[in-house]
């Protein structure tokens, strides 16, 4: 497949993970935001093989598991270090992008350390940020659709944090 073939099929896949993307960024409860973000980061991860990003793809694969841990309440210490080790072993082995390579496994070891948040907005901030580094890493990889809708979801993310917090201003008064 030539390289704008490889763009092009990239670029549609992550349009589709980017509907679902989008989405859960209106989305408030956890567990529907897991799942979710573990359908999409299963497709983008897909989209970044093509692109070259292979630690961006083995990061997602094993973003996959970590929600699918915490979405049944099984993700603690252990298995944090355990995934964090993976992600950091996986990457020495597979980088072949320099520091950019290890942009995925940095983002996914905070986002592993911080994810058991038990506030909403605490959790929804967590979220938002999270997709920053990533919208960057896809527009260097060429998945333009990738960093566009991150960049929108970055921003549906504010608007529903605005919301959230809004909502515990009115409790509290």
């Amino acid at each position: 497949m030539s390289s704008v073939a490889a763009i092009w099929l990239a670029n549609l896949i992550d349009l589709a993970a980017a509907g679902v993307q989008v989405g859960s960024g209106a989305v408030r409860k956890k567990k529907t935001i897991l799942l979710l973000q573990t359908l999409q980061i299963f497709m983008q991860g897909f989209s970044m093989l093509i692109l070259g990003g292979v630690t961006g793809a083995i990061n997602n694969v094993l973003s996959c598991l970590r929600n699918v841990l915490c979405y049944y309440d099984k993700l603690n210490r252990v298995w944090k270090a355990i995934l964090i080790a993976a992600s950091i072993l996986m990457t020495i082995l597979f980088n072949t992008q320099g520091l950019l390579g290890w942009l995925p496994a940095v983002v996914c070891s905070i986002y592993i350390l911080l994810m058991d948040l038990k506030d909403p907005l605490q959790f929804k901030l967590l979220v938002t940020l999270s997709f920053v580094p990533w919208c960057f890493y896809h527009l260097v990889l060429k998945s333009y659709t990738g960093a566009a809708f991150d960049a929108v979801t970055i921003a549906v993310n504010a608007v529903t944090l605005w919301r959230m917090w809004k909502d515990v201003q009115v409790l509290k008064h």
